[in-house]
């Protein structure tokens, strides 16, 4: 047997085999052999059926099988040879297996890349400044008094205006034809909120209750409502009532009607204080990934296509549960599986490069975590989600998935380490994006 290796990538090779021809012909005889045990021929008992009649008749599958038996027992063989370890099964073109022929195949795999991580004892990295100023807090807290906003009806016959809700009805159409969802009645508009478009609010400023409007609308591709989208519009529409928001005083009363504060002071510090560990979290995470864009940057290598498939459609997978979480579906981005993994690609490229970086930089410092630490963390994740810990436990042990958990607690160990060891460079806002790619 014959091998030899062309590499494709450092992360891709194609492994080219050939067999000699003894070695073919043996495997035929063992195939033609083991076939005239149990062949059915018509007018021979089994067993007797004569060779050349079997190649008559059963040459094409013989030939299948002796290619897949022939396959299956050199390509370990050859792996061995060229110290090849595969993590994909291999991709296999062959002519197929011919009596008194050498039988050649190719097998292309992909293996792991050969990684070194250098330079992270070097690195410089901006860092933000964690600040939450009063305007925040005051937007916050001026937010949960609009949410607690009441309705009143406007008694006086105005016209209306910005920020009044005008209780509507309405009837929309396209070239004579209605638009299907695009028949209301009694609905609630908020003037200014843009749900219907900028232009559609314009067009209800200065009606009065019990007015009957008509107007057009042409509508951008890229508008929210997918009923409207691109097209013409013709609206009908009913002033039925006018209500104003009542929004309620922010005072030491407003602070009580919300929860467990005396005062606004105490709504205020705990707005504060809410704010600024999102804050704290979304520059630690920042931080940490410009110090692996960094180190990617810093020591390049390919990655294998199956590596980065997977992490893509973990990443699809995540997106698609935080969708449904939030009463929505894959189809709001598109929902074509093709462009939803060209999207990802580039993330799932910088996730799977940065975790080979992280497990270099923890060999070479020593950086471990045990199992206990990882049901620690499990028992964390569990109190802050609300989920009962023993059964979460029990999940993890009945699918011997404590490997991934293990590998999170290392990376965030790692990371710790490399936040600790970098020079920082403190800065009030950083100028400019960068980072791995983007999530969906």
């Amino acid at each position: 047997m014959k091998v030899s290796v062309e590499e494709i990538s450092p992360v891709k090779k194609k492994i080219s085999v050939t067999v000699k021809k003894d070695a073919v012909n043996e495997e035929f005889e063992r195939s033609y052999k083991s076939l005239g045990k149990k062949a059915k021929v018509k007018g021979f008992r089994p067993g007797k059926v004569p060779l050349h009649i079997l190649k008559q008749q059963f040459k094409e599958q013989v030939e299948a099988d002796a290619t897949e038996n022939l396959f299956k027992s050199t390509y370990p063989d050859a792996l061995t040879e060229v110290n090849i370890n595969p993590i994909t099964y291999p991709e296999v073109d062959t002519k197929g297996a011919k009596e008194d022929e050498e039988f050649a195949y190719t097998a292309t795999v992909e293996i792991m890349p050969e990684v070194k991580a250098t330079g992270y004892k070097d690195l410089e990295i901006e860092r933000e400044k964690v600040a939450v100023s009063k305007k925040e807090i005051d937007d916050v807290i001026k937010n949960f008094a609009n949410s607690n906003a009441t309705l009143e009806t406007e008694e006086k016959n105005r016209p209306v205006k910005k920020d009044d809700v005008v209780m509507v009805d309405f009837k929309a159409s396209s070239e004579g034809e209605p638009i299907e969802g695009g028949q209301l009645e009694n609905y609630p508009l908020e003037i200014g909120a843009g749900l219907l478009g900028e232009e559609f609010d314009k067009k209800i400023i200065g009606g009065k209750k019990d007015e009957e409007l008509d107007f057009e609308i042409d509508f951008p591709e890229d508008h929210r409502m997918d009923i409207f989208k691109g097209k013409r519009v013709k609206f009908d529409v009913t002033i039925k009532e006018i209500k104003v928001k009542k929004v309620p005083k922010i005072d030491d009363e407003f602070a009580k009607d919300l929860g467990s504060f005396e005062s606004l002071k105490e709504l205020t510090e705990d707005v504060g204080k809410r704010l600024t560990e999102k804050e704290e979290n979304r520059v630690k995470d920042d931080f940490e990934k410009r110090i692996m864009t960094k180190l990617i940057e810093l020591n390049p290598f390919d990655v294998p296509d199956a590596l980065v498939e997977s992490r893509s459609v973990d990443l699809i997978r995540n997106t698609e549960m935080r969708l449904r979480s939030q009463g929505m579906s894959l189809d709001a981005l598109g929902g074509d599986p093709k462009k939803l993994m060209e999207m990802v690609n580039p993330q799932a490229v910088f996730d799977v490069k940065a975790r080979f970086i992280i497990e270099e930089i923890a060999k070479a410092e020593g950086i471990e975590a045990t199992k206990e630490e990882a049901e620690e963390r499990l028992k964390e994740d569990a109190e802050r989600s609300g989920m009962n810990y023993e059964e979460l436990k029990g999940s993890y042990d009945q699918n011997n998935a404590w490997g991934e958990l293990i590998y999170v607690v290392r990376s965030e160990k790692t990371l710790d380490f490399l936040a600790k060891i970098v020079k920082i460079k403190e800065v009030k806002k950083i100028k400019s994006e960068e980072g791995g790619g983007q999530e969906i």
